[in-house]
C-alpha cells in the first residue's frame, strides 16, 4: 500500500475514533447528577486524553457503562495512535535524514552527526512545541504565569498528564460549551496529536542510530535510497 494513503487512512481512523468514541461516551456519561461531562466536546477531549495516555484526571467515567467503554475504547485507539505516530516519525526522521545528508554529508563520523542532529532536533522541538504554546497558554488561560503554560505543555507532550493544571477549563476564552470553547478544545487536542510526533520522530532518530545500517558507507547510501522512496 501507498504510504502517503496509508497514513492517510490512519489519521481518518483516528479522528473517526475520537468523534464516535466522544459520542458514545456523551450517551452514556453526559447529563448523569455527578458525571464530569456535560456537553459533547467534553467527551470528545476525554477521548483524546485516553488515546494519548495523557489522562490528566479532569474527566473521568461514573457508570459501570462509561468504565467498560473506556476500557475496549483505550484497548483499540492506542495502539492506533502508536502506529499512526511511528508512521509519522518514520517520514519525519527520513526528512530530518535527507537534510542530514545535505548539510553534513562531509562529515565522516557519524556518532558526531547523530549528536548534531538529535541535539538541533530536540532544541527545535523545545522552542515550537513547549516555549511557544506556552506563551499561548498564558494569553489564553486565565491566571496562568508563562511556567503555568511551558509545564502544562511539558506535561502534555510526555504524556505524564498530571493534571494538576488543565487547558480549556476556564472562562477565559468562553463559556463552557459556547462555540469559542469548543473549537478551543479541538485545537488543543490538535496541539497535542502535532506535539507527539516530534518525541515520535526523536524515538525513530535513535533507533536508527542505535539499530540501523548507517554504520558504514555501504550501509549510507542505501539508507539515503530507503529514505528517498519512503518520502
Amino acid at each position: 500500500m501507498n504510504t502517503h494513503l496509508k497514513l492517510g487512512l490512519l489519521l481518518v481512523s483516528l479522528f473517526l475514533s475520537f468523534f464516535i468514541g466522544a459520542a458514545i461516551f456523551q450517551s452514556i456519561e453526559g447529563d448523569l447528577e455527578h458525571s464530569s461531562v456535560h456537553w459533547y466536546f467534553q467527551s470528545y477531549y476525554f477521548c483524546v486524553t485516553v488515546t494519548t495516555t495523557v489522562g490528566y484526571g479532569h474527566i473521568t467515567p461514573y457508570t459501570t457503562g462509561g468504565k467498560f467503554f473506556t476500557i475496549f475504547y483505550a484497548l483499540f485507539t492506542i495502539p492506533l495512535l502508536v502506529i499512526t505516530l511511528a508512521d509519522i516519525g518514520r517520514k519525519l526522521a527520513n526528512l530530518i535524514g535527507i537534510a542530514e545528508t545535505k548539510a553534513l554529508g562531509r562529515v565522516k563520523n557519524r556518532h558526531l552527526r547523530f549528536l548534531v542532529v538529535i541535539t538541533m532536533t530536540m532544541f527545535s522541538g523545545i522552542v515550537v512545541f513547549l516555549l511557544i504554546p506556552g506563551g499561548i497558554f498564558v494569553a489564553l488561560e486565565e491566571f496562568w504565569s508563562f511556567m503555568d503554560g511551558f509545564w502544562y505543555a511539558f506535561a502534555t507532550l510526555s504524556t505524564i498528564g498530571f493534571g494538576d493544571i488543565t487547558a480549556g477549563m476556564s472562562y477565559e476564552v468562553g463559556p463552557m460549551g459556547s462555540a469559542t470553547s469548543n473549537v478551543y478544545i479541538v485545537a488543543i487536542s490538535m496541539y497535542t496529536l502535532l506535539g507527539l510526533t516530534w518525541p515520535a520522530t526523536l524515538w525513530v532518530l535513535v533507533a536508527d542510530y542505535l539499530y540501523g545500517s548507517k554504520g558504514t558507507d555501504k550501509g549510507q547510501e542505501e539508507g539515503q535510497k530507503t529514505e528517498a522512496v519512503a518520502i
